[in-house]
């Protein structure tokens, strides 16, 4: 089976069994993950697997900064492996959790493990958070996500690379893209006009987007079969969250604890 890889903040997966390939322009690598860190990506990837079962996490641009730290610019579009920054060793962990087995456990593991690891990291800057604060605000131009953030066009340029992987104006691009796709992925039809995010001009608008983001076309992209992420939509529908990429905002003002996004088993 085959299935896309979306434009997203970073993420830990351990494969627990079976074979799962990644493929992402740029990346060459086609040896089997088994622990390993994505960084934020503004394209699309694919998975391949013949079956088998991987288990992660992802995390806010906040919750890199508070879980991983350094520079996210250093690690945009890049597939590495864990090693030992969540404090243990990837491997080591991905052995307790083949251990583990029950959904629960694991689930408890990975908790407690992110909970410890929070506590030993130093506070996020306040100028992160506010700079994360101001790009889910959507600012309509760059001098409006600056004046949010409360720093200089400069200034706001490095904190976009070093926390978030990208410049500003791109990440204001690559929000609007994903708070539709995060809409749009299970519309057909007319449907999709009806889901875009205000802030696109026009339908053509959205799909030059798509172009960039995704290298195919909306019509290519309903057309393939994407049963993994279809599976996974239908199991977020059953529990009640919403199936936009978008945060609510609420969650930013709350400690650093919010900043992980959820395990998956």
């Amino acid at each position: 089976m085959t299935d896309f890889l979306y434009p997203e903040w970073g993420n830990v997966r351990f494969s627990i069994s079976g074979s799962w390939m990644v493929r992402m322009p740029g990346y060459e690598d086609e040896t089997p993950q088994t622990a390993v860190l994505f960084g934020p990506t503004d394209r699309h990837g694919a998975i391949d697997t013949k079956g088998g079962r991987t288990i992660g996490f992802g995390l806010t641009p906040i919750g890199w900064q508070a879980v991983i730290g350094g520079d996210a610019g250093a690690m945009a579009n890049r597939v590495v492996p864990l090693g030992d920054r969540l404090g243990i060793s990837g491997e080591q962990l991905r052995a307790h959790l083949i251990r583990d087995k029950e959904d629960q456990v694991i689930v408890e593991r990975l908790e407690e493990l992110l909970t410890r690891r929070l506590a030993s990291r130093p506070p996020v800057s306040k100028a992160v958070l506010a700079t994360d604060r101001a790009l889910r605000m959507r600012p309509r131009d760059l001098a409006a996500f600056a004046a949010a953030a409360g720093v200089s066009a400069r200034t706001l340029h490095r904190l976009c690379l070093g926390a978030f992987g990208f410049p500003p104006k791109r990440l204001m691009r690559l929000q609007r893209f994903l708070d539709t796709l995060g809409q749009v992925r299970t519309a057909v039809g007319n449907s999709v006009r009806n889901s875009m995010d205000e802030a696109y001009c026009d339908q053509s608008h959205f799909y030059r987007d798509f172009r960039d983001f995704m290298a195919m076309t909306p019509r290519e992209y309903f057309g393939a079969p994407r049963l993994l992420m279809a599976a996974a939509a239908e199991a977020q529908v059953r529990a009640g969250v919403t199936l936009s990429f978008r945060l609510p905002p609420s969650l930013v003002e709350e400690d650093s604890a919010h900043a992980v996004t959820g395990a998956a088993a």
